[in-house]
């Protein structure tokens, strides 16, 4: 995820990252480790609802206008990822 929104930064991918159902401190471990520079912390799940992710983890893609093109609730490609990417840029 890291790669590829330093890959795609200037076409405008922004990635937000959500964290839920886990402990702050693990979290703040895991984006210590992994370079994660920043993440919304959503306790009470109302943010990922939102956007159609309840449980795990996952990615969804959303286009400019805001509208959510795709989920994915876990395990993609590289391949699936930038085959996503470049159809909401």
């Amino acid at each position: 995820m890291l790669r590829a929104e330093k890959k795609y930064a200037k076409d405008g991918l922004r990635i937000l990252w959500i964290a839920h159902q886990d402990r702050v401190d693990k979290l703040n471990a895991f984006a210590k480790k992994n370079g994660v520079p920043d993440y919304l912390y959503d306790p009470d799940d109302s943010q990922s609802v939102k956007f159609g992710m309840t449980y795990g983890g996952g990615i969804i893609f959303i286009n400019r206008e805001g509208v959510v093109k795709k989920r994915i609730p876990k395990g993609f490609s590289p391949q699936e990822l930038e085959e996503e990417i470049k159809r909401i840029l």
